[in-house]
């Protein structure tokens, strides 16, 4: 009994208080997630997740002779390099896709690095927020410092000025260049620095540079290629630098050194401790990767999320709604216990009692964290798993979630900041467990032929629904999605049931999100649904 109202206080004050969570006042506050919010989501799970993307660079994996960071550092600069400070234009914004025939823009790496982005683009990641992200990941795999990570960014669909400063010009134009990005020569010198204390120049790409016979021959610059640190300026005070952009033969093409000496060393020494240096790069590297557009609006940034909803699905079978859900905790407790409760649609104003509305997880399972999220302290999720049948004469409102620790602090309410995790409605429902994927015989192309729920009688019987499909979907070595549309025809494999008509149509198998539109007694409905919610 005690138990039972203290859940309803609980209930009560969360109804009362709103969202209290949210400090817009601060932008480096970090985002705060508000399910559903899609582009917030993805960015956890690309950043933080066990996923693919940490994996490529983890420990500062090398790479044809270099490092995968100092690749996705360079072209995260050559795509920023665009920007022109003057009239806002240029940036960030993945216009390097369509700028890799200039030669300023040479080597494999700047495709290589492009290619290891394209598979995870989405509606709400775009290639140059992937660009972005893998200059952070690929900084902190080799040890340097641990950038903050906003997302928001906007694709070109042309490519940019060619503004990218080269080895053999002089210095004031370098100066210039870096001026027009919104650097001064100061930041100008330690940014370069920073960049270079990772990776060096191959004789393939720069015959011109490179003193070495063979072209497959990479020139570091500094004697630790896959190590984040202050050695490129120590060594380049000291006089034992291995740099070729300073000690080149060709003295054209001794960039670095122009740069580094143009204010008689007095930035390099400013920045030779590992302290200064550290945290000299962190602010300067955050500042490129945020360099973008203007209009283009960045979220605040992205820390790990204390709690996130996944595999969310809600559809109906054998006479009654079906809810899945797991809620994604920070840590991984085998003593706690979570009980998710909801709000009936059409029976009640109020969340149901304990007994009548409230399940407890199905499963608690212990999930993988990236060494992104390793360095933040975060070393392993918890994900509790729900399942709940509702009557199809109440349906669902939200829901929300009780959490207790069973560390004598009592059991906390999870509810969105206050405002619930809201249904907000029932009558267009993308149906998981229907849906197929369909191979092949021959396993040459997969499809997905989804189905969806719409409502009986939500509409005039002289009013068919218009239900359409966007699916936007990636390739390999292709820079740009392919986003296609397919209206969906009434599904001659699931007649109408538990009150809904389904309808179906066929999608790649490789496709990352969909958009579901419809168009029901004059209502517009839409739901989004990325790959990993598409089938049960």
């Amino acid at each position: 009994m005690h138990h039972i109202l203290k859940l309803g206080l609980l209930l009560a004050l969360s109804f009362c208080l709103g969202n209290t969570a949210a400090n817009a006042s601060n932008p480096d506050s970090p985002a705060i997630l508000h399910w559903p919010d899609p582009r917030l989501s993805i960015i956890d799970e690309t950043l933080y997740g066990l996923t693919f993307l940490p994996g490529l660079t983890f420990n500062c994996a090398p790479r044809a002779g270099t490092t995968v960071a100092a690749q996705w550092l360079r072209l995260a600069y050559h795509d920023m390099s665009t920007h022109d400070i003057n009239d806002g234009s240029g940036g960030l914004d993945a216009s390097i896709a369509f700028e890799l025939d200039r030669p300023q823009n040479v080597g494999q790496g700047m495709t290589s690095s492009l290619n290891d982005f394209t598979l995870l683009m989405s509606p709400y990641l775009s290639l140059a927020d992937l660009i972005a992200m893998g200059a952070a990941l690929g900084v902190a795999s080799c040890g340097g410092p641990v950038i903050p990570y906003r997302g928001g960014r906007i694709d070109a669909t042309v490519a940019g000025p060619a503004t990218v400063p080269e080895p053999d010009q002089d210095l004031q134009t370098h100066i210039a260049s870096f001026n027009r990005q919104g650097f001064t020569q100061t930041e100008m010198i330690a940014l370069v620095a920073c960049g270079h204390s990772i990776g060096g120049l191959t004789g393939v790409d720069f015959p011109n540079v490179v003193d070495t016979d063979t072209e497959d021959d990479v020139m570091a610059f500094d004697e630790t290629v896959d190590k984040f640190d202050n050695l490129v300026v120590t060594e380049y005070l000291d006089g034992t630098t291995t740099d070729v952009l300073v000690t080149t033969q060709n003295i054209t093409t001794r960039s670095d050194l122009r740069i580094f000496s143009s204010d008689g060393n007095v930035t390099m020494q400013s920045i030779a401790s590992p302290e200064n240096f550290h945290e000299t790069c962190g602010i300067l590297l955050e500042r490129m990767i945020n360099t973008v557009p203007k209009g283009v609006e960045l979220t605040a940034p992205v820390e790990p999320f204390e709690n996130k909803i996944k595999g969310f699905s809600f559809y109906t079978n054998n006479g009654s709604y079906v809810l899945k859900v797991s809620l994604r905790r920070l840590t991984y407790n085998t003593n706690r216990t979570v009980t998710l409760l909801w709000k009936e649609r059409h029976q009640s104003e109020s969340f149901c009692p304990p007994s009548g509305c409230a399940v407890s997880s199905t499963s608690v399972v212990p999930s993988g964290t990236s060494f992104f999220a390793n360095i933040k302290g975060v070393y392993r999720y918890g994900q509790h798993s729900f399942t709940a049948q509702i009557p199809l004469n109440s349906s669902i409102s939200e829901f929300r979630f009780l959490v207790d620790e069973n560390d004598g602090w009592g059991p906390t309410l999870v509810d969105n900041h206050g405002s619930g995790f809201l249904i907000t409605q029932d009558t267009v429902l993308y149906d998981p467990e229907r849906t197929q994927l369909v191979i092949e015989p021959d396993r040459s192309t997969t499809v997905f032929a989804l189905v969806v729920a719409v409502r009986s009688g939500a509409s005039n019987d002289t009013d068919t629904p218009t239900i359409s499909v966007e699916s936007y979907e990636t390739r390999f070595s292709s820079f740009t999605p392919v986003i296609s549309t397919v209206i969906l025809q009434p599904d001659i494999r699931n007649p109408p049931t538990d009150g809904y008509a389904f309808f179906t149509g066929n999608v790649s198998g490789t496709v990352s999100a969909i958009h579901i539109n419809a168009l029901v007694g004059g209502q517009e409905y839409t739901v989004y649904r990325g790959s990993d919610e598409l089938t049960i």
